[in-house]
């Protein structure tokens, strides 16, 4: 276990760099997650529309060109063997759901799912939930399924953004609903 001073100059660090992320967000700065923020702008620069302007308010968190409302949230899990899933939530009335993966504190993929789309998902991932209508429980075989074939998925109204092939200057293979 480090010595309180290992961990004070430890916590200094983050401090320093935290407070960049958020500037390089354009965001105030907070003691809110630096990761839901950066979901949020990530979102925003795939979506476009307008950043809900209360950063912690329930409803959603941003509105789309076409007035559709967007809740957005991350997932973030070690590489490898995931520890956590997600339940994506349609009961709040939201029109999209934007899921954005994280392993290894790397971003890997934005999924966009929408609320029509849904009933599709659960059924085609075997989900038998008494709420699989407006609820979809988020698994890490889900989402290497989707990863493997996001095309599948798009007619369900899922949309797919490979942030790894972003980052590289590459096609997003961003599959959009159509």
């Amino acid at each position: 276990m480090p010595d309180s001073a290992a961990l004070l100059v430890a916590l200094a660090e983050y401090r320093t760099a935290r407070r960049r992320f958020l500037e390089v967000l354009g965001c105030a700065p907070s003691n809110r997650d630096p990761l839901a923020e950066f979901a949020e702008r990530l979102t925003h620069a795939v979506l476009g529309g307008e950043l809900a302007t209360n950063r912690v308010q329930k409803a959603y968190d941003l509105v789309t060109a076409a007035g559709e409302t967007v809740q957005v949230r991350y997932l973030a899990n070690p590489a490898k063997r995931w520890v956590n899933g997600h339940v994506v939530d349609f009961r709040s009335g939201v029109d999209l759901y934007a899921l954005l993966v994280v392993e290894d504190l790397d971003a890997e993929a934005l999924l966009v799912f929408t609320r029509g789309g849904l009933p599709g998902l659960c059924t085609a991932f075997a989900k038998r939930h008494a709420q699989a209508g407006t609820t979809f429980q988020f698994l890490e075989a889900n989402y290497r399924s989707i990863a493997a074939a996001p095309a599948r998925y798009q007619a369900l109204g899922l949309m797919f953004v490979d942030l790894k092939s972003t980052l590289l200057n590459a096609p997003t293979n961003a599959t959009r609903p159509d």
